[in-house]
C-alpha cells in the first residue's frame, strides 16, 4: 500500500465531500425507505455537522394512507382513522421547510381529513345520527393522531441527519481520504509505508 503522510491526509481531508453531491446516495435510500412507509419525500435539506443548530429536514407528505397507518399505528389505537381510510376517505399530512435552519423543528405542517359523513352511506336518519357520532369520535381521535404523526415525521428527520452525519464522517475518515489521494494521484509523499 502506498504511503500517505498525515499532513497530506489533513491537507485533503474534505476531498470526498467538497466537489460532488456526496449525500445523494443517502438521500435516495432515505426517500425509498420513506416511500415504503407511505411518505413521499419531495425535497431534503441539511446543515452540519459541527454547530448546535445543525440538522436535517424534508418536505413531503403522506401519499399512501393505508401503508402509513399500517406502518405506524394499530387499528386499536386509531379505529376511526382506519374507518375513514377503509371507507375510501383520506387524511392529508404534509410538511414544508420554513426559516433559515434545517432541522426537524424548521418545518410547518398542514393537515386535513375527510369527514365520515361524506364517505359513508346514510340511507336513513338513524344512519345519519350514527355517522354524526362517528365523526365526533373521529374529530377527537384526529387531534392525537396529528400530534403523533408529526412526531413520526420529525423522528425520520432526525434519522436522516444521523445517516448523513455517518456518511460524512466515513468520507472524511483517514482511510477514505487516503484512498482518494491515491486514486487521484495527489500524493506528494515519497516512499512506501
Amino acid at each position: 500500500m502506498e504511503y500517505v503522510s498525515e499532513k497530506t491526509i489533513d491537507k485533503h481531508r474534505y476531498i470526498n465531500v467538497e466537489h460532488h453531491d456526496w449525500w445523494e446516495y443517502t438521500y435516495n435510500e432515505f426517500a425509498e425507505r420513506m416511500k415504503q412507509k407511505g411518505i413521499h419525500v419531495e425535497k431534503m435539506y441539511f446543515s452540519g455537522f459541527w454547530s448546535q443548530g445543525d440538522g436535517a429536514c424534508f418536505e413531503g407528505s403522506v401519499n399512501d394512507h393505508k401503508i402509513f397507518l399500517e406502518e405506524h399505528f394499530t387499528r386499536d389505537e386509531y379505529p376511526m382513522v382506519y374507518k375513514l381510510v377503509d371507507n375510501k376517505g383520506i387524511f392529508s399530512l404534509a410538511c414544508a421547510h420554513r426559516g433559515h435552519y434545517y432541522h426537524e423543528n424548521s418545518v410547518v405542517f398542514d393537515e386535513d381529513y375527510d369527514v365520515l359523513a361524506f364517505v359513508m352511506e346514510s340511507p336513513t336518519e338513524f344512519h345519519d345520527q350514527v355517522i354524526e357520532n362517528l365523526d365526533k369520535q373521529l374529530d377527537d381521535e384526529m387531534k392525537l393522531f396529528w400530534s403523533e404523526a408529526k412526531e413520526i415525521f420529525r423522528t425520520y428527520m432526525r434519522e436522516l441527519y444521523r445517516e448523513l452525519e455517518k456518511e460524512y464522517d466515513h468520507l472524511v475518515s483517514d482511510e477514505m481520504v487516503k484512498e482518494a489521494i491515491i486514486a487521484n494521484d495527489l500524493n506528494d509523499d515519497e516512499g512506501d509505508e
